[in-house]
């Protein structure tokens, strides 16, 4: 279910009701105090580049999104359009010093930066208003459905010893037991050599990484983790 903020009469929320009926996602507007849209504990906050500048320079935007961080659990602002469109901005306000346009370009991405760096609410610009429809409803879709990041093995750092380098491409293996194995056994040849319960001995080396030496360093086939 999207919530819709009664307020809302544009091109944006029209697009989130016709992109939210093809995704057989309820909407319904009502009067909300923060925030634009809201899908459960999510609450965001919607502004076109120009309503954006505006906002920022009247110090409005930072209130709103105070009020969020206070009310829900999940925030986002979401700002569509195109840098180029603070030109609108500048003939609403009928301002043609030159160089304004870009000090705002500048005060656009300052803010919208800082606000990402500075507080817990997510910050999206998208190119248009029908793709920040279509980011909406898919926040509703996602929701409340499980997402598993798959965590890759962590990239090896180089050291000035191809021989650690090399132990290191080992699973289990980082570059201080690869010392520690080098200083015990003194080169790979004599590590590979080694039974289990030898490399157990190895300070930090247990059995299952004693396994994946012995199977890295001797097997004559293909080795995959």
């Amino acid at each position: 279910m999207i919530l819709i903020d009664l307020r809302e009469d544009s091109v944006l929320s029209d697009a989130v009701e016709r992109y939210a009926k093809l995704a057989n996602v309820k909407t319904e507007k009502r009067h909300l105090e923060v925030g634009d849209y809201v899908i459960g504990n999510i609450c965001i906050e919607s502004k076109s580049v120009e309503d954006f500048l505006a906002s920022v320079r009247n110090k409005r935007v930072f209130n709103q999104l105070s009020n969020m961080e206070d009310s829900y659990e999940r925030n986002f602002l979401l700002v569509y359009g195109r840098l180029s469109d603070v030109g609108a901005y500048l003939k609403h306000t009928r301002t043609n010093i030159p160089g304004w346009k870009q000090k705002l370009e500048k005060m656009f991405l300052g803010a919208l930066s800082s606000i990402g760096l500075n507080t817990e609410i997510k910050t999206n610009w998208v190119l248009d208003a029908d793709t920040a429809a279509q980011f909406i409803v898919a926040c509703a879709y996602h929701a409340n459905k499980d997402f598993k990041m798959t965590k890759m093995l962590p990239k090896k750092t180089r050291t000035d010893d191809v021989r650690v380098d090399l132990l290191c491409c080992i699973k289990g293996i980082t570059p201080k037991k690869a010392k520690a194995l080098l200083s015990e056994h003194l080169s790979v040849l004599e590590i590979a050599m080694q039974d289990n319960n030898s490399l157990c001995k190895v300070e930090k080396i247990g059995k299952t990484t004693a396994s994946n030496i012995i199977e890295a360093l001797n097997s004559e086939n293909e080795v995959k983790y």
